[in-house]
């Protein structure tokens, strides 16, 4: 058995992902990072991933496993944005987006969950967002994933925790990545949502431009697996704490009008 600890990162292939995978390398651990197809410049222990399937997800594990006898954490980072009104927004759309950034999480962590339990310890960390306790107008799909794995992971770590393992969840705020620049859009487009689709893209990218480096979120989840009594949550980033605060202690119609105003919708 690999006397280093192991963890397996979802998503390593650039942004966040890597900078993970980077971070724990730098602690000692044995890294795997994955992705859908990587590269020839990809280390040995790169793995191919597909999330969305039931036996890449499980072949992944096994490789893990045979390679290094442990899995000391999950980290599920994988997941895509989708730019659209939610009208605009197609059911295999809404369904591609569900499948890779909530029910991969599920799927990874039923792969590694025996293993961890045999072992009676482990940590599965996942990439939340502000998105998971805010409202993004037109990122209606991926503010609702990431609202479900707020659920998700604290039903998960209350099962988990008589086995000695904990299910933690990473909220950052925006961070300087590529997301902008690649996210999906939806294929369908009315033209009443044109100009305040505009905006709110134009505003994500603003946003993402200005936001913490992914080491931030490298650093917040190593201490997530690293901490011996982690909180549930851990919020990264000052907007993450900020808006935060204001979501759930600023009256209700406070709140709504400045969100509107934020993203130049009609007050």
């Amino acid at each position: 058995m690999e006397s280093r600890p192991t963890v397996i990162v979802t998503g390593a292939s650039s942004g966040i992902g890597s900078a993970i995978a980077e971070r724990f390398a730098a602690e000692g651990w044995r890294v795997f990072p994955t992705m859908r197809r990587p590269g020839a410049e990809a280390g040995a222990d790169c793995l191919a991933l597909d999330v969305t399937d039931d036996a890449s997800a499980a072949a992944c594990v096994a490789k893990v496993i045979a390679r290094a006898g442990r899995i000391d954490a999950l980290v599920n980072n994988a997941g895509i944005t989708l730019m659209g009104a939610a009208e605009e927004t197609s059911m295999a759309e809404a369904e591609r987006l569900f499948a890779t950034n909530f029910f991969g999480v599920h799927r990874m962590a039923r792969a590694v969950l025996p293993h961890m339990r045999a072992r009676r310890q482990g940590r599965i960390v996942t990439i939340g967002s502000i998105a998971g306790f805010l409202p993004k107008p037109f990122e209606a799909f991926y503010s609702a994933a990431k609202h479900a794995l707020e659920g998700y992971v604290e039903s998960l770590d209350h099962e988990l925790r008589d086995f000695g393992i904990r299910a933690l969840l990473i909220e950052p705020g925006f961070v300087q990545s590529s997301l902008a620049t690649n996210m999906q859009h939806a294929a369908a487009r009315i033209a009443d949502y044109a100009a305040a689709r505009g905006r709110a893209e134009a505003l994500l990218a603003q946003d993402v431009g200005g936001g913490v480096p992914p080491s931030a979120v490298a650093d917040a989840v190593l201490r997530a697996v690293s901490q011996p009594h982690p909180p549930l949550r851990i919020r990264v980033g000052g907007d993450a704490a900020q808006l935060h605060f204001l979501r759930h202690w600023a009256p209700g119609f406070v709140f709504d009008r400045g969100l509107r105003q934020r993203f130049g919708l009609e007050v």
